[in-house]
């Protein structure tokens, strides 16, 4: 064998040295390999566990669920808010979402009627409310005007500068305000308002209010809650809540506060949409001394019909003579730009409840003037002048008389070309 040949044979059967130092650090990573495995499989148990519902969730096919008794619906707040509901209450700025929900604590606390009105199924346990925007002096001040008889059934917790406390996002938090919640027996949870909860949580308005409102739910689920409300702000030129469309499709039920104009005096007004729940638009009104408020009227669209009504009474107490509605109708917009339907509604309104009488004059016209005293009838519930009928169609007021013929209001005959 050549020296090349044995070098080679020899080269391909020697054993191979393997340094020390190589056999320590294989010894070691395979260690530390194990240990971040232990470490992996911990978390993930962890979090396994901390998602584990805590109740079992219960399966059943749509006929097993419809053979069982239907339950009806029942209300926290009758034709406000049913029970196990998430409401959110969108306000305007500055429109009285506090006093807002002073009322609302009252009315869940002592069981008096939502706005003097509607009936309210009492919170078993205590009502909290978590404020982000009040000073603990101004929350004492204004919930103790209230006058509420079971204020030890209401639990106030001023926020304000805290709200990074109310990290519900992280689990071990939530955890423990759920705790807090339970010791504290809470049967309804009130929040007022999102967006400081928002802006100290880092999250965007437009894009992360989800997150939290699913954190919220779990909050409510853990500490056994079921009733809440969230405040949140309106945007400055639409009457809905700002930001993420979630804040929309999250709750059971939208509650609106509106002021009537940008008056800081004008009046407000409430409405609810959502399910089992379409209470129109209602006018509030307000007492200083309690901060309490009741219903006091219609819509906004209402209330400026009864503010046209005031500008025909002072039209027609002014004018000798009866006048035609068409000839009553432009007196009134000399005095100012009012549409025209809007004046015709409040004509008819007029008729309806007292205010003004009706005679028959010449060419079959329907002459209107003011009634000499005001009658207790109530709205649309009067009835009007022996000689017609009237109707609002469409916004437009026609009569008829006795033998249902049509009747003119400008003075001239049914026939003739409108104007």
């Amino acid at each position: 064998m050549s020296t090349l040949t044995a070098d080679i044979f020899g080269a391909t059967s020697a054993p191979t040295v393997t340094d020390t130092s190589d056999v320590d650090f294989e010894r070691r990573l395979s260690d530390e390999m194990l240990r971040e495995r232990i470490r992996r499989e911990a978390r993930r148990r962890l979090d396994t566990e901390a998602r584990r519902p805590t109740s079992p969730i219960e399966v059943l096919t749509l006929r097993e669920r419809l053979a069982r008794p239907a339950d009806p619906v029942t209300y926290r707040i009758e034709g406000w808010q049913p029970l196990n509901s998430r409401v959110i209450l969108a306000a305007q700025f500055k429109a009285g979402k506090t006093t807002l929900v002073g009322n609302h604590i009252r009315s869940l606390a002592d069981g008096d009627n939502w706005l003097g009105q509607h009936p309210v199924a009492p919170v078993e346990g205590t009502v909290v409310l978590l404020d982000f925007e009040m000073s603990p002096r101004q929350l004492d001040a204004w919930l103790r005007d209230q006058r509420i008889m079971h204020d030890d059934r209401v639990i106030a917790i001023p926020m304000r500068g805290s709200a990074r406390a109310f990290d519900i996002l992280n689990d071990d938090i939530r955890a423990e305000w759920a705790q807090r919640l339970r010791n504290h027996q809470a049967g309804y949870l009130i929040v007022d308002c999102l967006r400081p909860i928002l802006d100290a949580l880092g999250l965007d308005e437009h894009h992360d209010a989800g997150r939290f409102l699913v954190a919220f739910d779990e909050l409510l689920h853990e500490a056994g809650i079921d009733d809440a409300l969230v405040v949140h702000h309106m945007g400055h030129t639409n009457e809905r809540s700002r930001g993420d469309s979630r804040l929309r499709d999250w709750p059971d039920v939208e509650w609106r506060l509106v002021r009537q104009s940008e008056d800081p005096a004008s009046p407000r007004f409430l409405t609810a949409y959502g399910r089992d729940v379409d209470m129109s638009e209602r006018k509030l009104a307000y007492d200083a001394d309690t901060r309490r408020l009741t219903i006091d009227g219609g819509s906004r669209h209402d209330a400026a019909k009864r503010e046209t009504l005031d500008d025909v009474l002072s039209v027609l107490r002014e004018v000798p003579e009866p006048l035609a509605q068409t000839h009553l109708v432009e007196r009134v917009r000399q005095g100012g730009e009012r549409p025209r339907k809007q004046i015709r509604e409040a004509i008819a309104l007029g008729i309806a409840n007292g205010d003004i009488v009706t005679e028959p004059g010449p060419r079959r016209a329907l002459l209107h003037k003011c009634a000499p005293a005001r009658r207790s009838t109530p709205q649309y519930a009067g009835t009007v002048g022996v000689s017609s009928t009237p109707s609002l169609k469409d916004g437009v007021l026609t009569h008829s008389d006795s033998q249902g013929a049509p009747v003119r209001q400008d003075g001239g005959h049914p026939d003739d070309e409108r104007f």
